[in-house]
Formats: C-alpha cells, structure tokens, sequence
C-alpha cells in the first residue's frame, strides 16, 4: 500500500475522435475498454479486496454530436456523458436531467445533433471530493468553477455513494 488514505491514478484512452469510420473503431474502442475496466473491477474485488474503498469515474474530454458527418463520423459538440462505478456507489441510475427529446429544434438539441448540457462534470465531482473528505470550506479551491452553477444541481457524496 501506499500509506495514503486516497489517492488519485488518472488513465487516457485515445481514438475517439471519430470524424469517419465510427462504427468499426468504436467497436473495437468499446471492446477495449470494457475488457481494461473488467480486469480492474476483478483486480480490486477478487484480489485486492478493496473495491469499496475506489470510485472509478469515465468522462470525455468533449461531447459528439447525435447525426453523422458526411464522413460517417461525427463531430465535436458539447453535452458528453460520464460514468462512476466503484464498490460504495449507488448505482443503477441516471443522475441529472436526461433530455426529454433529442430531435433537431428539441429544447437542448441546438442543430445537428449537438446538446446543451443539463448536468455539469463539477457536480459529479463535487460528491467525489465530499467523499475525498474535503472540508465544505476547501470545495470551492479544489472545485473553482462549482459557483457557476446552482447549488442543487450540485451531486453530494449521499446523492452518489451509499452512506
């Protein structure tokens, strides 16, 4: 062990910026990443012992648009998705405000495909920090933009882990 009470291991996967071709590099992509994040759930659970101790968060770094390029691809746009798995999370939910329609001239749709986005990556992670143990007077220093939104779309560590 590394005689720290949490601790923080960042890991990039790249080729996701599909302008073309999208259909047979996500399926080797999703293929991937499915296989890395299975071997980690395995490691931490069946050997480790430790799978209540990780929250393991997935984000991008960009959205993509929902309507394909002319290139059979898509691209950039705003609203993305992310995931949280880990052995304390409550799990099984969509957290956030999923778009009611999704069409072009829907309420968040703004053309081909592009989302406005209805839940900020700072609320995720502001539970995350809270279960970090950051006092409540350190997350506006170790979150710096989390006064942009309203404090209720805020997740807290209760909104996302089991406590």
């Amino acid at each position: 062990m590394m005689g720290v009470e949490r601790d923080v291991f960042y890991v990039t996967m790249s080729g996701f910026d599909t302008h073309g071709s999208i259909g047979e590099r996500l399926d080797t992509h999703f293929k991937d990443l499915n296989d890395a994040l299975k071997a980690f759930v395995t490691e931490l659970k069946d050997v480790q012992d430790i799978w209540d101790n990780v929250t393991l968060i997935e984000t991008s770094d960009f959205g993509r648009t929902l309507t394909p390029n002319g290139a059979g691809g898509t691209d950039h746009a705003w609203a993305g998705n992310m995931f949280v798995l880990g052995g304390s999370i409550n799990g099984g939910r969509v957290l956030g405000e999923f778009p009611k329609d999704m069409r072009e001239g829907g309420g968040l749709n703004v053309g081909r495909g592009r989302l406005i986005p209805t839940t900020p990556y700072d609320s995720v992670f502001n539970g995350v920090a809270e279960w970090f143990g950051v006092p409540e007077e350190k997350l506006d220093e170790v979150l710096p933009n989390r006064n942009s939104f309203i404090a209720r779309d805020l997740l807290t560590q209760s909104d996302l882990y089991d406590v």
